[in-house]
Protein backbone atom coordinates (compact mmCIF):
# COMPACT_ATOMS: atom_id res chain seq x y z
CA UNK A 1 0.00 0.00 0.00
CA UNK A 2 2.73 2.45 0.96
CA UNK A 3 5.12 1.38 -1.81
CA UNK A 4 2.95 0.62 -4.85
CA UNK A 5 5.80 0.68 -7.38
CA UNK A 6 9.07 -0.46 -5.73
CA UNK A 7 10.82 -1.01 -9.07
CA UNK A 8 9.98 2.50 -10.25
CA UNK A 9 10.98 3.91 -6.88
CA UNK A 10 14.38 2.23 -6.98
CA UNK A 11 14.97 3.30 -10.58
CA UNK A 12 14.32 6.90 -9.53
CA UNK A 13 16.59 6.59 -6.48
CA UNK A 14 19.44 5.25 -8.61
CA UNK A 15 19.04 8.14 -11.05
CA UNK A 16 19.58 10.43 -8.04
CA UNK A 17 22.74 8.63 -6.96
CA UNK A 18 21.08 6.70 -4.12
CA UNK A 19 20.97 2.98 -3.38
CA UNK A 20 18.46 1.04 -1.31
CA UNK A 21 18.63 -1.54 1.45
CA UNK A 22 15.51 -3.29 2.75
CA UNK A 23 14.79 -5.06 6.04
CA UNK A 24 14.01 -8.77 5.75
CA UNK A 25 13.04 -10.70 8.87
CA UNK A 26 13.59 -14.45 9.39
CA UNK A 27 10.14 -15.23 10.83
CA UNK A 28 6.92 -16.45 9.23
CA UNK A 29 3.48 -15.98 10.78
CA UNK A 30 0.78 -18.63 10.41
CA UNK A 31 -1.09 -16.32 8.04
CA UNK A 32 1.97 -16.19 5.76
CA UNK A 33 1.64 -17.71 2.29
CA UNK A 34 4.73 -19.79 3.13
CA UNK A 35 4.04 -21.03 6.68
CA UNK A 36 2.31 -24.33 5.88
CA UNK A 37 4.91 -25.31 3.29
CA UNK A 38 7.83 -24.46 5.58
CA UNK A 39 6.27 -26.31 8.50
CA UNK A 40 5.54 -29.40 6.38
CA UNK A 41 9.14 -29.52 5.15
CA UNK A 42 10.49 -29.10 8.70
CA UNK A 43 12.28 -25.88 7.74
CA UNK A 44 11.25 -23.98 10.89
CA UNK A 45 12.64 -24.06 14.42
CA UNK A 46 10.84 -26.95 16.18
CA UNK A 47 9.86 -27.98 19.68
CA UNK A 48 10.71 -31.39 21.14
CA UNK A 49 7.65 -32.92 19.43
CA UNK A 50 8.65 -31.65 16.00
CA UNK A 51 6.12 -28.82 15.78
CA UNK A 52 7.05 -25.34 14.60
CA UNK A 53 7.78 -22.95 17.46
CA UNK A 54 5.33 -20.16 16.72
CA UNK A 55 6.58 -17.04 18.45
CA UNK A 56 6.27 -15.81 21.99
CA UNK A 57 2.67 -15.02 22.94
CA UNK A 58 3.61 -12.37 25.52
CA UNK A 59 4.49 -9.92 22.71
CA UNK A 60 2.45 -9.58 19.57
CA UNK A 61 5.39 -8.30 17.56
CA UNK A 62 7.29 -11.52 18.25
CA UNK A 63 4.72 -13.80 16.63
CA UNK A 64 5.85 -16.14 13.89
CA UNK A 65 8.17 -19.10 13.42
CA UNK A 66 11.90 -18.86 12.74
CA UNK A 67 13.36 -20.12 9.47
CA UNK A 68 15.86 -22.89 10.28
CA UNK A 69 18.96 -21.52 8.63
CA UNK A 70 21.02 -24.48 9.84
CA UNK A 71 19.23 -26.44 7.09
CA UNK A 72 21.00 -25.85 3.74
CA UNK A 73 17.76 -26.31 1.79
CA UNK A 74 15.94 -23.79 3.98
CA UNK A 75 18.80 -21.31 3.56
CA UNK A 76 18.73 -21.70 -0.21
CA UNK A 77 14.94 -21.29 -0.30
CA UNK A 78 15.08 -18.14 1.86
CA UNK A 79 17.61 -16.53 -0.48
CA UNK A 80 15.57 -17.52 -3.54
CA UNK A 81 12.57 -15.62 -2.21
CA UNK A 82 14.69 -12.56 -1.46
CA UNK A 83 16.10 -12.76 -4.99
CA UNK A 84 12.80 -13.29 -6.77
CA UNK A 85 10.49 -11.13 -4.64
CA UNK A 86 12.75 -8.30 -3.51
CA UNK A 87 16.03 -8.00 -5.44
CA UNK A 88 14.01 -8.25 -8.64
CA UNK A 89 12.36 -4.96 -7.66
CA UNK A 90 15.67 -3.12 -7.68
CA UNK A 91 16.64 -3.34 -4.02
CA UNK A 92 20.41 -3.55 -3.80
CA UNK A 93 21.19 -4.93 -0.36
CA UNK A 94 19.49 -6.63 2.55
CA UNK A 95 19.12 -5.72 6.17
CA UNK A 96 18.84 -9.03 7.99
CA UNK A 97 17.17 -8.03 11.24
CA UNK A 98 16.53 -10.20 14.30
CA UNK A 99 19.53 -12.42 13.63
CA UNK A 100 20.19 -13.08 17.34
CA UNK A 101 17.61 -14.68 16.73
CA UNK A 102 14.84 -12.80 18.51
CA UNK A 103 12.99 -16.10 18.86
CA UNK A 104 15.42 -17.63 21.36
CA UNK A 105 16.37 -21.19 20.31
CA UNK A 106 17.08 -22.54 23.82
CA UNK A 107 14.77 -25.46 24.54
CA UNK A 108 13.96 -25.85 20.85
CA UNK A 109 15.60 -27.67 17.98
CA UNK A 110 17.37 -26.85 14.73
CA UNK A 111 17.91 -29.42 11.99
CA UNK A 112 21.44 -30.02 13.27
CA UNK A 113 20.56 -30.35 16.96
CA UNK A 114 19.34 -28.51 20.01
CA UNK A 115 19.16 -24.76 20.19
CA UNK A 116 20.94 -24.94 23.52
CA UNK A 117 23.99 -26.54 21.93
CA UNK A 118 23.98 -24.35 18.81
CA UNK A 119 22.78 -21.18 20.52
CA UNK A 120 25.17 -18.80 18.70
CA UNK A 121 25.19 -20.38 15.24
CA UNK A 122 22.10 -18.81 13.66
CA UNK A 123 23.51 -15.32 12.87
CA UNK A 124 26.50 -16.87 11.10
CA UNK A 125 24.58 -19.32 8.92
CA UNK A 126 21.64 -17.00 8.24
CA UNK A 127 23.84 -14.19 6.88
CA UNK A 128 26.06 -16.67 5.02
CA UNK A 129 23.07 -18.11 3.18
CA UNK A 130 22.15 -14.69 1.79
CA UNK A 131 25.78 -13.78 1.08
CA UNK A 132 26.46 -17.02 -0.77
CA UNK A 133 23.24 -16.69 -2.76
CA UNK A 134 24.13 -13.15 -3.75
CA UNK A 135 27.59 -14.22 -4.91
CA UNK A 136 26.11 -17.05 -6.98
CA UNK A 137 23.21 -15.14 -8.54
CA UNK A 138 24.74 -11.66 -8.68
CA UNK A 139 28.42 -12.51 -9.33
CA UNK A 140 29.35 -9.03 -10.55
CA UNK A 141 27.58 -7.16 -7.76
CA UNK A 142 29.30 -6.55 -4.42
CA UNK A 143 27.29 -7.84 -1.48
CA UNK A 144 26.53 -5.92 1.70
CA UNK A 145 24.43 -7.11 4.64
CA UNK A 146 23.28 -5.01 7.57
CA UNK A 147 22.79 -7.40 10.45
CA UNK A 148 21.76 -6.94 14.07
CA UNK A 149 23.81 -9.85 15.37
CA UNK A 150 26.90 -11.76 14.38
CA UNK A 151 29.09 -14.71 15.27
CA UNK A 152 32.75 -15.36 14.63
CA UNK A 153 33.22 -15.72 10.90
CA UNK A 154 30.46 -13.29 9.95
CA UNK A 155 33.11 -10.93 8.56
CA UNK A 156 33.03 -13.17 5.46
CA UNK A 157 29.47 -12.12 4.60
CA UNK A 158 30.04 -8.45 3.82
CA UNK A 159 28.30 -7.67 7.08
CA UNK A 160 27.85 -4.37 8.89
CA UNK A 161 26.74 -4.70 12.49
CA UNK A 162 25.28 -2.35 15.07
CA UNK A 163 24.40 -2.28 18.74
CA UNK A 164 20.69 -2.96 18.25
CA UNK A 165 17.69 -1.08 19.64
CA UNK A 166 19.52 0.96 22.29
CA UNK A 167 18.08 3.72 24.45
CA UNK A 168 18.38 7.42 23.60
CA UNK A 169 20.34 8.46 26.71
CA UNK A 170 23.78 9.76 27.59
CA UNK A 171 24.54 6.60 29.55
CA UNK A 172 23.82 4.53 26.45
CA UNK A 173 26.11 6.70 24.31
CA UNK A 174 28.90 6.20 26.86
CA UNK A 175 28.46 2.43 26.63
CA UNK A 176 28.75 2.41 22.83
CA UNK A 177 32.48 3.12 22.92
CA UNK A 178 33.75 0.11 24.94
CA UNK A 179 31.06 -2.09 23.39
CA UNK A 180 32.34 -1.23 19.92
CA UNK A 181 35.95 -1.86 20.88
CA UNK A 182 35.10 -5.28 22.30
CA UNK A 183 33.10 -6.09 19.17
CA UNK A 184 35.82 -5.12 16.69
CA UNK A 185 38.48 -6.89 18.74
CA UNK A 186 36.68 -10.14 17.88
CA UNK A 187 37.60 -9.60 14.23
CA UNK A 188 34.30 -8.09 13.08
CA UNK A 189 35.45 -4.76 11.68
CA UNK A 190 32.28 -2.93 10.69
CA UNK A 191 30.72 -1.60 13.88
CA UNK A 192 28.17 1.16 14.31
CA UNK A 193 25.11 2.20 16.28
CA UNK A 194 21.75 3.88 15.76
CA UNK A 195 22.85 7.50 16.09
CA UNK A 196 20.84 9.11 18.85
CA UNK A 197 19.58 5.72 20.05
CA UNK A 198 16.73 3.66 18.64
CA UNK A 199 14.21 3.85 21.46
CA UNK A 200 11.82 6.79 21.67
CA UNK A 201 13.91 9.76 22.88
CA UNK A 202 13.41 10.12 26.63
CA UNK A 203 15.85 10.62 29.43
CA UNK A 204 16.51 12.40 32.72
CA UNK A 205 16.47 16.18 32.84
CA UNK A 206 19.71 17.87 31.81
CA UNK A 207 22.00 18.60 34.76
CA UNK A 208 24.15 21.19 32.96
CA UNK A 209 23.52 24.16 30.69
CA UNK A 210 22.55 23.04 27.20
CA UNK A 211 25.23 23.24 24.54
CA UNK A 212 22.68 22.98 21.72
CA UNK A 213 19.57 25.15 21.71
CA UNK A 214 16.62 22.80 21.04
CA UNK A 215 14.56 25.51 19.34
CA UNK A 216 12.95 24.15 16.19
CA UNK A 217 13.78 20.51 16.95
CA UNK A 218 11.03 18.06 16.02
CA UNK A 219 12.89 14.78 16.49
CA UNK A 220 11.76 14.36 20.09
CA UNK A 221 9.17 15.49 22.61
CA UNK A 222 9.65 19.08 23.74
CA UNK A 223 10.48 17.98 27.30
CA UNK A 224 13.72 16.25 26.26
CA UNK A 225 15.58 19.50 25.81
CA UNK A 226 19.12 18.08 25.70
CA UNK A 227 18.34 15.47 23.04
CA UNK A 228 19.71 17.63 20.18
CA UNK A 229 22.98 17.90 22.12
CA UNK A 230 23.03 14.13 22.65
CA UNK A 231 22.38 13.53 18.97
CA UNK A 232 25.20 15.91 17.96
CA UNK A 233 27.70 14.14 20.22
CA UNK A 234 26.56 10.72 19.00
CA UNK A 235 26.90 11.85 15.40
CA UNK A 236 30.41 13.21 16.04
CA UNK A 237 31.42 9.84 17.48
CA UNK A 238 29.95 8.03 14.48
CA UNK A 239 31.87 10.19 11.99
CA UNK A 240 34.97 8.44 13.35
CA UNK A 241 33.41 4.97 13.40
CA UNK A 242 33.52 2.33 10.64
CA UNK A 243 29.85 2.84 9.77
CA UNK A 244 27.58 5.88 10.13
CA UNK A 245 23.81 5.50 10.07
CA UNK A 246 20.72 7.14 11.55
CA UNK A 247 17.71 5.03 12.49
CA UNK A 248 15.25 5.26 15.32
CA UNK A 249 11.80 5.34 16.80
CA UNK A 250 11.16 9.09 16.73
CA UNK A 251 9.17 11.69 14.79
CA UNK A 252 12.04 12.50 12.45
CA UNK A 253 15.60 11.53 11.65
CA UNK A 254 16.71 14.09 9.03
CA UNK A 255 19.58 16.36 10.05
CA UNK A 256 17.36 19.45 9.93
CA UNK A 257 14.91 18.00 12.46
CA UNK A 258 17.19 18.43 15.48
CA UNK A 259 16.88 22.22 15.57
CA UNK A 260 18.42 25.26 13.96
CA UNK A 261 21.45 25.17 16.27
CA UNK A 262 22.22 21.50 15.63
CA UNK A 263 21.81 21.50 11.85
CA UNK A 264 25.00 23.40 10.86
CA UNK A 265 27.09 21.36 13.30
CA UNK A 266 25.72 18.11 11.89
CA UNK A 267 26.21 19.33 8.32
CA UNK A 268 29.86 20.21 8.99
CA UNK A 269 30.48 16.80 10.55
CA UNK A 270 28.78 15.06 7.64
CA UNK A 271 31.08 16.93 5.25
CA UNK A 272 34.01 15.78 7.37
CA UNK A 273 32.85 12.18 7.03
CA UNK A 274 32.81 12.51 3.24
CA UNK A 275 36.23 14.18 3.29
CA UNK A 276 37.60 11.16 5.17
CA UNK A 277 36.25 8.58 2.68
CA UNK A 278 39.65 8.10 0.93
CA UNK A 279 41.23 7.37 4.31
CA UNK A 280 38.38 5.11 5.46
CA UNK A 281 38.18 3.17 2.19
CA UNK A 282 41.90 2.45 2.39
CA UNK A 283 41.36 1.17 5.94
CA UNK A 284 38.62 -1.13 4.68
CA UNK A 285 40.97 -2.54 2.07
CA UNK A 286 43.68 -3.12 4.68
CA UNK A 287 41.16 -4.94 6.86
CA UNK A 288 40.21 -7.10 3.88
CA UNK A 289 43.87 -8.00 3.35
CA UNK A 290 44.95 -8.50 6.97
CA UNK A 291 41.83 -9.19 9.03
CA UNK A 292 42.80 -6.45 11.50
CA UNK A 293 39.93 -4.11 12.41
CA UNK A 294 40.50 -0.44 11.73
CA UNK A 295 38.63 0.70 14.84
CA UNK A 296 40.57 -0.69 17.77
CA UNK A 297 41.40 -0.20 21.43
CA UNK A 298 44.66 1.59 22.25
CA UNK A 299 46.42 -1.52 23.54
CA UNK A 300 46.40 -3.02 20.05
CA UNK A 301 48.56 -0.20 18.68
CA UNK A 302 50.57 0.50 21.84
CA UNK A 303 51.24 -2.87 23.51
CA UNK A 304 54.35 -1.55 25.30
CA UNK A 305 52.44 1.25 27.01
CA UNK A 306 50.75 -0.28 30.09
CA UNK A 307 48.44 2.71 30.56
CA UNK A 308 47.02 2.24 27.07
CA UNK A 309 45.52 -1.06 28.21
CA UNK A 310 43.45 0.73 30.87
CA UNK A 311 41.77 3.26 28.55
CA UNK A 312 38.27 2.26 27.45
CA UNK A 313 36.81 5.54 26.21
CA UNK A 314 39.33 6.27 23.44
CA UNK A 315 40.39 4.32 20.37
CA UNK A 316 42.41 4.34 17.19
CA UNK A 317 40.75 4.63 13.79
CA UNK A 318 43.46 3.27 11.55
CA UNK A 319 47.05 4.08 12.39
CA UNK A 320 46.55 7.85 12.25
CA UNK A 321 43.57 8.92 14.36
CA UNK A 322 43.13 8.78 18.12
CA UNK A 323 39.47 9.48 18.90
CA UNK A 324 38.04 10.51 22.28
CA UNK A 325 34.22 10.69 22.08
CA UNK A 326 32.35 13.09 24.35
CA UNK A 327 29.68 11.18 26.26
CA UNK A 328 28.68 13.61 29.03
CA UNK A 329 26.01 16.27 28.76
CA UNK A 330 27.38 19.81 28.95
CA UNK A 331 31.01 18.66 28.65
CA UNK A 332 33.45 21.02 26.91
CA UNK A 333 36.74 19.56 28.21
CA UNK A 334 37.85 15.94 28.21
CA UNK A 335 40.84 14.21 29.75
CA UNK A 336 42.65 12.44 26.93
CA UNK A 337 45.59 10.08 27.30
CA UNK A 338 48.15 10.31 24.50
CA UNK A 339 50.10 7.02 24.32
CA UNK A 340 53.86 7.05 24.73
CA UNK A 341 56.40 6.48 22.01
CA UNK A 342 55.16 9.09 19.56
CA UNK A 343 54.13 12.72 19.28
CA UNK A 344 50.53 13.74 18.61
CA UNK A 345 48.81 16.59 16.78
CA UNK A 346 45.45 18.05 17.70
CA UNK A 347 43.47 17.50 14.47
CA UNK A 348 41.59 20.78 14.87
CA UNK A 349 44.42 23.13 15.87
CA UNK A 350 47.58 21.28 14.69
CA UNK A 351 49.11 21.85 18.12
CA UNK A 352 51.74 19.20 18.86
CA UNK A 353 51.94 17.20 22.10
CA UNK A 354 54.41 14.60 23.31
CA UNK A 355 53.01 11.19 24.07
CA UNK A 356 52.91 9.51 27.47
CA UNK A 357 50.75 12.17 29.12
CA UNK A 358 47.14 12.98 29.89
CA UNK A 359 45.90 16.38 28.73
CA UNK A 360 42.72 18.35 29.15
CA UNK A 361 41.54 18.60 25.56
CA UNK A 362 39.08 21.18 24.34
CA UNK A 363 35.73 19.66 23.39
CA UNK A 364 33.50 22.42 22.04
CA UNK A 365 30.10 21.29 20.82
CA UNK A 366 31.30 21.57 17.21
CA UNK A 367 33.64 18.58 17.50
CA UNK A 368 35.08 15.89 19.75
CA UNK A 369 38.80 15.58 20.59
CA UNK A 370 40.74 13.90 17.79
CA UNK A 371 44.53 13.57 17.58
CA UNK A 372 46.82 12.42 14.79
CA UNK A 373 49.97 10.38 15.36
CA UNK A 374 53.25 11.86 14.15
CA UNK A 375 54.33 10.25 10.88
CA UNK A 376 50.77 9.86 9.65
CA UNK A 377 49.70 10.43 6.06
CA UNK A 378 46.01 11.32 5.76
CA UNK A 379 44.31 11.68 2.34
CA UNK A 380 41.41 14.14 2.30
CA UNK A 381 38.73 13.95 -0.41
CA UNK A 382 36.91 16.78 -2.11
CA UNK A 383 33.25 17.25 -1.25
CA UNK A 384 30.85 15.08 -3.25
CA UNK A 385 27.09 14.64 -3.05
CA UNK A 386 27.42 10.93 -2.41
CA UNK A 387 29.82 8.04 -2.91
CA UNK A 388 28.12 7.45 -6.24
CA UNK A 389 30.26 10.36 -7.46
CA UNK A 390 33.90 9.95 -8.32
CA UNK A 391 35.87 11.61 -5.52
CA UNK A 392 39.14 13.38 -6.26
CA UNK A 393 41.68 14.20 -3.57
CA UNK A 394 41.59 17.65 -2.02
CA UNK A 395 44.91 17.20 -0.21
CA UNK A 396 47.29 14.71 1.35
CA UNK A 397 48.14 15.80 4.87
CA UNK A 398 51.44 14.79 6.43
CA UNK A 399 52.06 15.04 10.17
CA UNK A 400 55.85 15.22 10.66
CA UNK A 401 57.90 13.82 13.50
CA UNK A 402 58.45 10.25 12.29
CA UNK A 403 58.72 8.30 9.06
CA UNK A 404 55.45 6.99 7.73
CA UNK A 405 53.69 5.07 4.97
CA UNK A 406 50.11 4.93 3.74
CA UNK A 407 48.58 2.85 0.95
CA UNK A 408 45.86 4.65 -0.96
CA UNK A 409 43.30 2.33 -2.52
CA UNK A 410 40.37 2.79 -4.86
CA UNK A 411 38.15 0.62 -7.05
CA UNK A 412 34.75 0.84 -8.70
CA UNK A 413 32.97 0.30 -5.39
CA UNK A 414 30.23 -1.97 -6.78
CA UNK A 415 31.66 -5.08 -8.42
CA UNK A 416 33.63 -8.06 -7.09
CA UNK A 417 36.60 -7.36 -9.33
CA UNK A 418 38.73 -6.46 -6.32
CA UNK A 419 38.78 -10.11 -5.26
CA UNK A 420 40.71 -11.08 -8.37
CA UNK A 421 42.94 -8.04 -8.26
CA UNK A 422 41.04 -6.41 -11.10
CA UNK A 423 40.12 -2.74 -11.13
CA UNK A 424 41.68 -2.04 -7.72
CA UNK A 425 44.30 0.73 -7.82
CA UNK A 426 46.93 1.29 -5.16
CA UNK A 427 49.55 3.90 -4.45
CA UNK A 428 52.00 3.52 -1.58
CA UNK A 429 52.87 6.90 -0.11
CA UNK A 430 56.16 7.21 1.79
CA UNK A 431 57.10 10.08 4.11
CA UNK A 432 60.80 10.55 4.87
CA UNK A 433 60.91 12.74 7.94
CA UNK A 434 64.62 13.58 7.73
CA UNK A 435 64.38 14.97 4.22
CA UNK A 436 60.83 16.28 4.60
CA UNK A 437 59.74 14.58 1.38
CA UNK A 438 56.60 12.64 0.46
CA UNK A 439 56.86 10.29 -2.49
CA UNK A 440 54.57 7.79 -4.21
CA UNK A 441 55.75 4.52 -5.69
CA UNK A 442 52.73 4.35 -8.05
CA UNK A 443 50.48 6.94 -9.69
CA UNK A 444 47.65 8.10 -7.44
CA UNK A 445 44.35 6.22 -7.96
CA UNK A 446 42.69 9.57 -8.65
CA UNK A 447 45.10 10.29 -11.50
CA UNK A 448 46.15 13.54 -9.83
CA UNK A 449 49.70 14.82 -9.41
CA UNK A 450 51.12 14.27 -5.94
CA UNK A 451 53.03 17.55 -5.83
CA UNK A 452 49.99 19.80 -5.79
CA UNK A 453 48.24 17.90 -2.98
CA UNK A 454 50.81 17.79 -0.17
CA UNK A 455 50.12 19.71 3.03
CA UNK A 456 52.65 19.51 5.87
CA UNK A 457 50.78 20.03 9.14
CA UNK A 458 51.96 21.42 12.44
CA UNK A 459 53.40 24.64 11.12
CA UNK A 460 56.35 23.02 9.37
Amino acid sequence: TYFPDPKGMNDQLKSMGMRSIISVWPRFERESRYFDMLSAKGWLLKDKDGHAVDGLPVRADRAGALIDSTNPEARAWFWSKIRDNIASQGFDWFWLDETEPDLVPDGSFYSIGSGDRYHNLFPLLHTEGVAQGSVRDRPDFRNLILSRAAYLGSQRTGGLFWSSDVHATWETLKRQVPAGLNFTASGLAYWGSDIGGWQWPSGPKAEHPLLVDPAGATAMAAAYTDYPELFVRWFEYSVFSPTLRIHGQRPGTALWQYGKAAEPILADNLRLRYALIPYLYAQGRQTYETGAPFMRALFMDFPKDPKAATVGDQYMLGKAFLVAPVTEQGQTKKSVYLPAGTAWYDYWTNRRYEGGQTIEADAPIEHIPVFVRAGSIVPIGVQVDSTASKQALESIRVYPGANGTFTLYDDDGTTNGYRAGKDGRKAELVWDDASGKLTSRQPLPSGQALSGLIKIMGGQ
